[in-house]
């Protein structure tokens, strides 16, 4: 929805006046995510094998693709301009009327055959058109004179990004995607019959082509429809950036202890001052101060935990959108400072600047003895800090110079070409998370998964292990987490053993404010999300120590040798808490029955399972063993590998993924 200006608190702004922003990836986040598809949009060169003059467009449209993703612009150029010249060549070829297509008409094959050059001809026009408009967009969208971030006319020390050509891009992505669907409609117009057999797989792959390239400018323009909306075109906006420490894991990827605010007006962004709250999140909490306000009835994590009722620590729900909302409504009730209307959070940990280095280039920072590089920033934010400066307030000034140069430089990054890609997987793994206020932008956000939302889906199985830090520590740096799951069809049901190992890797010693409340021993609250119907069999603490009494929440304590059952967003959630030494694996398995999670359809049956994951520092991995019924055959598997009885699965699950498994009985 859209909030009137009258409805809008004006926090105090302290920043210099005209200076760049400190922070400005909330704008850039939208900004880079959305304009990112573009730079990887596949150019649709379809199977244009039939004539010469047709191989010549191919080949440089190939080569044209491979430059621009390389964001080699200038060779792409001159690539797309060359494979236009070879179209032309071929378009008047083929008007010429010249004695080769007579001679060739003679023939009843390949009169058929010629029949369809046209398609093909038009089909290689169209995907010229497609790539000039790529070629436009990656050219001008991020530098040049036609850049979307340039200089702000108000204030030439300041930055702005221009709603004109955000919108002018938009209408380009829509030319663009006209282009493409011609394509695929002047492909699938052809009759496969009189070609060669060799050559229609190239035709099909074509029209394949060109449907996945629609889809993903689809999306592109569905998100610069609302984009100048998010960038404050119609009113001012303001948004949330939230800081999490990864070491220290909450339910959406670490502790919030750090945030800024971020202004947007008409593409204008200023970075508000302490006197509005931003800075430390123990500027809002003061003294930790815990606070009652009413609560939704999915908040059993905060509900039952009392210092998790503050800004600083009611993120411990894996739902972003729910913990970003809990968090501006702590922040409202603790801080008057704190604005009253807040358009969105955007959660970051510090893997974003490992994700972005290579094209924001290295920050100035004047700490001389680190050269800091994508390979150990994340490492020297999380780790060796607390080492090099054992004084918190020297760490945290140390700190906030190195973020504020870093975030300084997204707005002339020296490499944009390189910044989309890694804006792509920082989204992807959940190091970026996003909750927009506005109906219609979220709805945006939901469709290209950054919301960082529980799966709502009702279908098939489901599981998520999440991790809190209950241990008071910056351990889960050192942690590493592995998901085995053992698993029987039987009928329609699926039997499940889902075994979470953790390991903690720390090796003595270590920093004094790394060891936190419970010295070596690292205290992970495991909390294991499945269908809501599903029922518990049995459960065992294979390794490590489990905890049920203080200092564990008591939500986690065992009873009858059985796990506590929670329930949220449709999920049913069994916790425990482990304590585990330094070098040594904590482990508990949870037993249980999925009714119904298979399906059927077209004489098929279909195990579908969701598998979701926390950010975490080293990203975790699972490995499955499914087992079929006796007699399944013509089973569908792709990525699996067939063992004695079943099927395995083994790999990182550093993103979100679905598995299906088909086969007939």
């Amino acid at each position: 929805m859209t909030i009137g200006a009258d409805k809008r608190s004006s926090p105090a702004r302290d920043g210099a006046p005209g200076a760049p922003p400190s922070a400005l990836v909330g704008a850039l986040v939208v900004v880079a995510a959305l304009t990112g598809a573009l730079l990887w949009i596949t150019m649709v060169t379809g199977p244009l094998r039939f004539v010469s003059g047709l191989l010549e467009t191919q080949d440089q449209l190939g080569v044209a693709q491979a430059a621009l993703t390389g964001g080699a612009n200038k060779k792409a150029r001159l690539a797309t301009l060359a494979a236009d010249a070879a179209s032309r060549r071929t378009r008047a070829g083929l008007q010429s009327g010249a004695p080769l297509f007579d001679l060739a008409l003679a023939s009843t094959r390949a009169r058929l055959v010629l029949g369809e050059v046209g398609h093909i001809v038009r089909a290689a026009e169209l995907s010229i058109e497609a790539a000039q408009g790529t070629l436009d967009i990656s050219q001008n969208a991020l530098k040049g004179p036609g850049k979307v971030i340039g200089r702000d006319p108000d204030d030439p020390s300041g930055a702005r990004i221009r709603i004109g050509r955000i919108e002018a891009v938009g209408a380009t992505i829509s030319d663009v995607r006209e282009a493409v669907k011609g394509v695929g409609a002047e492909l699938e117009a052809i009759d496969l019959a009189p070609l060669p057999a060799r050559l229609r797989p190239d035709v099909r792959a074509g029209i394949a082509q060109a449907g996945d390239s629609d889809e993903v400018l689809a999306d592109a323009e569905a998100g610069f429809k609302v984009l100048p909306g998010i960038l404050g075109a119609d009113e001012p906006r303001l948004y949330m950036l939230g800081i999490q420490n990864s070491a220290e894991l909450r339910g959406t990827g670490g502790s919030l202890l750090q945030f800024k605010l971020l202004e947007l007006d008409n593409g204008a962004a200023t970075l508000l001052g302490k006197r509005s709250g931003s800075g430390t999140i123990y500027k809002v909490d003061v003294k930790r101060r815990q606070l009652d306000i009413p609560l939704p009835q999915h908040a059993w994590y905060v509900r039952a935990i009392d210092d998790a009722k503050r800004a600083g620590n009611a993120n411990w729900s894996p739902d972003w959108p729910s913990a970003a909302r809990l968090t501006v409504r702590y922040a409202q009730a603790s801080d008057a400072r704190f604005p009253d209307q807040v358009d969105g959070v955007i959660a970051v940990d510090p893997t974003v600047l490992q994700e972005l280095l290579p094209g924001v280039g290295r920050p100035r920072t004047g700490i001389d003895e680190v050269e800091l590089r994508a390979g150990n920033i994340v490492n020297y934010v999380l780790y060796e800090a607390y080492a090099r400066y054992p004084i918190p307030g020297i760490r945290r000034q140390r700190l906030g110079k190195l973020t504020n140069s870093f975030y300084s430089r997204l707005l002339k990054p020296e490499r944009p070409a390189e910044l989309i890609p890694g804006m792509g997987r920082a989204l992807a793994h959940k190091h970026m998370q996003i909750w927009l206020a506005g109906a219609e932008e979220q709805d945006f956000i939901e469709r290209m998964d950054w919301d960082g939302a529980i799966d709502d889906s009702g279908a098939g199985d489901y599981t998520m292990a999440v991790q809190q830090n209950v241990g008071g520590n910056k351990l889960d740096y050192f942690a590493e987490q592995d998901n085995i799951l053992d698993i029987a069809i039987e009928g329609s049901d699926a039997v499940v053993a889902n075994e979470v190992r953790i390991t903690n890797g720390s090796i003595l010693p270590l920093p004094r404010y790394f060891l936190g409340d419970s010295g070596p021993l690292h205290r992970p609250m495991i909390n294991l999300y499945v269908p809501g119907n599903a029922a518990l069999t049995g459960a065992e603490v294979l390794a490590g120590t489990r905890l049920d009494a203080s200092p564990t929440p008591e939500l986690a304590a065992w009873s009858g040798g059985l796990p506590p059952e929670h329930f949220e967003h449709g999920k049913k959630v069994w916790s425990t808490t482990l304590e585990i030494p330094s070098q040594q694996q904590g482990a508990v398995r949870f037993d249980y029955r999925v009714p119904g999670a298979v399906s059927h359809r077209d004489g098929r049956s279909i195990y579908r399972l969701a598998l979701q994951h926390q950010p975490k520092v080293r990203p975790e991995t699972f490995a499955i063993n499914l087992s079929l019924p006796q007699g399944a055959r013509d089973i569908a598997a792709p990525g699996w590998s067939k063992q004695a009885g079943g099927l395995s699965l083994e790999r990182p699950l550093n993103r979100d993924v679905v598995l299906e498994v088909s086969w007939q009985e």
